[in-house]
């Protein structure tokens, strides 16, 4: 990517890491409204705290203010807090990013280093190249939002009180496991390591959807939640881990725009999330062991599989401490469910850079050549755009829609951050020698799907690697 290119994307990560400041303030407000009388209190309580507020040297944010970040949030949603346009929003940063990957690094491997000992070894590492020396108090800000502390990191394993939300959707956790070993699609006689993405319900433990990949890329996630929200509507929270994907200003945002509270434990406490490791523990305990003894070779039969296990089996089977099969907890629970509009995820999970449109009135993005309205020329726009599919771009200005982008030169169908993720042929089915436990799941769940033809309906949900609004199939990969 281009030094101009790069600068617009960093501005982008900014105006996003600046309205996701705005919405941290308002979120209490939001995910719980204060009784009557008390909304200005709280304002109060907001604005007399310090913040390191992104882009800027105040650390203070007036009760006017808030009040307009809530307003403009319940106006016109996640978008309207992300400010407008500066000239200064491409300014290079303290250090190169570099350095604070380096400098997590170091800490977490030996966690009583002091920052002033990981400014001496980064100074000295030739590899780094620094242009300048590097403030010791900026490195310690940086590392505390990360949670990369001494005090955090060299703490000893806390002990949990159990929790449980009062009503379904309340809460979803999320979680990636490690899945078995499948015959690798592109190499004949190699074997890929499967991995699976999941969200689970903390009151009803049912899961709204999982799925097996062979990479762990932060799109398959954003599928997982996607299907997900559509199949069993919007969770108030969402909890996860710290993980690369979970970190992402792209998932941060989608959350925001959905209005969806993000919750992250805190950094090396797997434990906090209980009840998703516990249904990983009861997945490889009744699931994986058939998967070795079955005829499934790829991840269609896989997921297929999969899902008829949780429909079949584990939704339906009384769990030991709510005495109840997640289904029936969480069809008990159906008047607290927020339907998701499809159109509402999609625009939610759409990918941004910023590109200026030439004199010609077309501008550039991953190689392919696109054509815009002539009045647009010489101005920046927003680009939002599927990552599977780059024949359609949306474009914004000013955070508001003004149109499609047309394609006049395409060389790249996909973007190249999802062009290395792996998809897989079908395989003709082969013939059974023994009952497959698992095919006699599958058919009992086809049949199911059959006969109901309500909820589940996945011949309506994208593929992994398709535009969802055009290609509704959980099945493919």
């Amino acid at each position: 990517m281009s030094t101009k290119n790069t600068a617009e994307t960093e501005a982008t990560d900014l105006n996003t890491e600046i309205a996701l400041f705005r919405y941290g303030l308002i979120a209490q407000l939001v995910h719980t409204p204060p009784d009557k009388g008390h909304q200005e209190e709280l304002l109060r309580e907001i604005a007399a705290r310090p913040y390191r507020i992104p882009g800027s040297k105040r650390k203070h944010v007036s009760v006017t203010t808030l009040r307009r970040y809530l307003q403009t949030y319940r106006d016109h949603s996640f978008d309207a807090l992300r400010p407008s346009p500066r000239a200064d929003a491409g300014a290079p940063r303290a250090f190169p990013p570099g350095v604070l990957e380096k400098a997590m690094a170091l800490r977490q491997e030996q966690p009583a280093r002091t920052t002033q000992t990981l400014v001496d070894i980064l100074q000295r590492d030739p590899n780094l190249n620094l242009p300048h020396a590097i403030n010791v108090h900026t490195l310690t800000t940086h590392l505390r939002q990360r949670g990369q502390t001494r005090r955090l990191l060299g703490q000893s394993a806390k002990v949990y009180q159990r929790f449980e939300r009062d009503h379904v959707n309340s809460l979803w956790q999320g979680d990636a496991m490690v899945g078995p070993w499948l015959p690798d699609p592109s190499v004949p006689g190699k074997k890929r390591r499967a991995h699976l993405f999941c969200f689970i319900d903390d009151h009803s433990r049912l899961v709204p959807h999982a799925e097996f990949f062979f990479d762990e890329a932060l799109p398959r996630m954003e599928r997982v939640l996607k299907v997900a929200l559509l199949r069993r509507g919007v969770p108030q929270a969402v909890y996860v881990d710290n993980g690369q994907v979970y970190s992402s200003l792209q998932f941060h945002a989608a959350c925001a725009t959905l209005g969806i509270q993000r919750i992250q434990t805190a950094p090396y406490s797997p434990e906090a999330k209980g009840k998703q490791e516990r249904f990983f523990e009861t997945l490889r305990l009744q699931f994986l062991p058939e998967v070795e003894t079955s005829n499934v070779t790829n991840l269609t039969e896989l997921n297929v599989s999969l899902w008829a296990w949780l429909e079949c089996v584990y939704h339906k089977r009384v769990h030991s401490e709510t005495n109840q099969s997640p289904w029936a907890r969480y069809t008990a629970g159906l008047d607290q469910v927020r339907h998701a509009d499809p159109e509402t995820v999609r625009r939610a999970f759409l990918w941004r850079e910023k590109r200026k449109v030439r004199r010609d009135a077309t501008l550039s993005l991953q190689g392919n050549r696109y054509q815009v309205a002539p009045a647009y020329a010489g101005r920046t726009l927003e680009l939002r755009f599927d990552p599977f599919d780059l024949t359609q771009i949306e474009l914004y200005l000013d955070r508001t829609l003004v149109g499609l982008a047309t394609v006049v030169i395409q060389n790249r169908q996909r973007h190249l951050a999802v062009e290395h993720l792996a998809t897989e042929p079908l395989d003709p089915p082969k013939p059974k020698s023994s009952l497959d436990y698992l095919a006699a799941l599958r058919a009992e769940y086809h049949a199911q799907q059959q006969r109901e033809l309500g909820p589940l309906q996945f011949a309506r949900l994208s593929a992994p690697d398709a535009n969802p609004s055009s290609n509704p199939n959980p099945t493919e990969d």
